[in-house]
């Protein structure tokens, strides 16, 4: 799966029929707040009615999944500080902090021009004069305690980025999307310079691609997590092969899909790390190299490096 097809899912979405709900829902007197959400199908516009009916939690919630329940406010801090302390009121949640919240201009700058190179500017209609004026990334540090048996955000301490857009016609700013965790813990898999002496290979290998992947997806997604399976190895002199199927854990943002945002998604290579190892055992990672297997179904060419398929 190449990175394209990887963010091919991040669907179009149908700003109008939402629009057109809200029109609806104006002209009755009602007020909600809502994102955009994904191409709905005739017979859910009148589900879609009755959330925004209901109230704007409610929409949040149920178009929008549990990660992020935001009160829109005409300062985009504010917005994203309500969603943070939102939090305080999950299940899962066993205690919230807010350090701090502002605008960060340089991921501002960065992710407007991610949105227009990407497929999600065009299919929202964002043009670079409306993100220009009406889009910004805002900075979050807080320090989350989760209960690892409901979820598998990333607590601790934690710095992510929020990205929000205002609406015209209200002012307001809303949380359209949010990066992963980029505050790397000390005691990251990403840090492979220490001594696997002990471990299996499979053990090796395991804690060299957690660090990889989660060095490249981070900024993008939250609760990475990782599992091998199918795992054989072969040795030949002072190198070591091993074939391995490699699935990636995270929550779904929810783009082509609203009610996927915090869902945990999953995404499978079948890869083939081969490296040198030395008379204990420990393999030599700047000899290593993972190629996944792009071959038609019932044949296996390992002939693509991971790294071709992480984001750029």
């Amino acid at each position: 799966m190449r990175k394209e097809d990887f963010f091919e899912v991040l669907g179009a979405l149908d700003d109008d029929m939402i629009q057109g709900a809200k029109t609806l829902v104006a002209n009755r007197g009602g007020k909600a707040a809502v994102s955009h959400a994904k191409r709905w199908q005739f017979p859910l516009v009148a589900a879609i009615m009755a959330v925004l009916l209901i109230g704007s939690a409610m929409a949040v919630a149920l178009i929008h999944g549990d990660l992020w329940i935001q009160k829109p406010s005409n300062d985009p801090v504010e917005t994203v500080r309500s969603a943070l302390e939102n939090q305080a009121g999950k299940d899962y949640v066993l205690k919230i902090e807010v350090q701090s919240v502002e605008i960060d201009e340089a991921e501002t700058e960065r992710m407007t021009e991610w949105f227009l190179e990407s497929y999600i500017a065009e299919r929202r209609g964002w043009s670079a004069e409306y993100l220009a004026e009406h889009f910004f990334a805002v900075k979050a540090v807080y320090y989350a305690e989760y209960d690892r048996t409901q979820t598998t955000r990333s607590d601790g301490e934690v710095t992510m980025y929020f990205y929000v857009i205002q609406d015209v016609d209200s002012e307001a700013w809303t949380i359209v999307d949010n990066s992963g965790n980029v505050n790397r813990p000390e005691n990251d898999p990403a840090d492979r310079s220490g001594n696997l002496t002990g471990m299996s290979t499979e053990e090796q290998l395991f804690s060299y691609l957690s660090g990889l992947f989660s060095e490249a997806y981070s900024p993008y997604y939250d609760g990475l997590h990782y599992k091998i399976s199918d795992y054989t190895e072969t040795a030949d002199g002072d190198e070591v092969t091993a074939t391995f199927l490699w699935t990636m854990y995270f929550l779904g943002k929810g783009w082509d899909i609203g009610t996927d945002e915090g869902v945990e998604q999953e995404v499978n290579y079948f890869l083939q790390a081969t490296a040198a190892v030395d008379e204990n055992g420990a393999l030599d990672f700047s000899t290593i190299s993972v190629l996944a297997d792009e071959s038609p179904v019932g044949d296996t060419y390992f002939n693509t490096p991971i790294e071709e398929y992480f984001p750029k």
